[in-house]
């Protein structure tokens, strides 16, 4: 099951909450990808696409702003500044290309979708790495096992973007491997991973 299965399984009861959420699904329906020949589209149309985007995302780019605020995870929070700085408007609209639409769509509609998820009333980025660092103390995930995402995001009830956000951070800290492909293993316990040997020890039974 994936994560936009999640969403869609919950449905927001309180009357603002399922407002923002038929506004963003409006939204994200009028962004559709970009699709044709680049060379069928003419100057004016790239920019009419371009005026339409930021048009369509500017009003959720408040939501955006207080999301980068408050998250509780590096990871998660560079991505907010990622697509604010993507979306927000220049002062003035330059002539684009139909690579520029193309990409800026694109981002668009996963910042919609990640403003999606987070009506989910679900752990947040934060919490989902602590619970995947105490299933590591625990050995629930023992040493050199490759960490199953989606299954993580299944246990936990999360999108899986979330775990892949947690995943990020525990790597920044040295408590997981990162492959280049983004999988995700628990390391083999070795003194010179202080952190790792420091986390496991603690999550003992009997550890003070």
């Amino acid at each position: 099951m994936n994560a936009l299965h999640l969403f869609h399984r919950w449905l927001p009861t309180d009357p603002a909450a399922a407002k923002t959420a038929a506004d963003l699904a409006a939204d994200l329906k009028s962004l559709r990808r970009v699709s044709g020949r680049r060379t069928t589209w003419s100057a004016g149309a790239v920019e009419d696409a371009l005026h339409h985007v930021y048009g369509a995302i500017g009003p959720w780019l408040k939501d955006a702003r207080s999301q980068l605020a408050t998250t509780d995870s590096p990871a998660d929070r560079a991505r907010w500044a990622a697509w604010i700085a993507a979306l927000t408007p220049p002062e003035h609209i330059v002539k684009g290309t139909f690579n520029q639409v193309h990409v800026l769509v694109g981002t668009a509609r996963e910042m919609l979708r990640a403003l999606q998820w987070t009506l989910d009333p679900c752990l947040s980025v934060g919490s989902v790495a602590k619970e995947i660092e105490r299933l590591i103390g625990t050995g629930e995930l023992a040493p050199a096992t490759k960490i199953n995402q989606g299954k993580l995001a299944q246990q936990l009830k999360v999108p899986i973007e979330y775990v892949g956000l947690a995943l990020a951070d525990l790597g920044a800290r040295g408590l997981v491997e990162l492959s280049a492909t983004g999988r995700a293993k628990v390391p083999r316990p070795n003194p010179g991973n202080r952190r790792a040997v420091a986390v496991t020890d603690a999550a003992r039974p009997g550890a003070a």
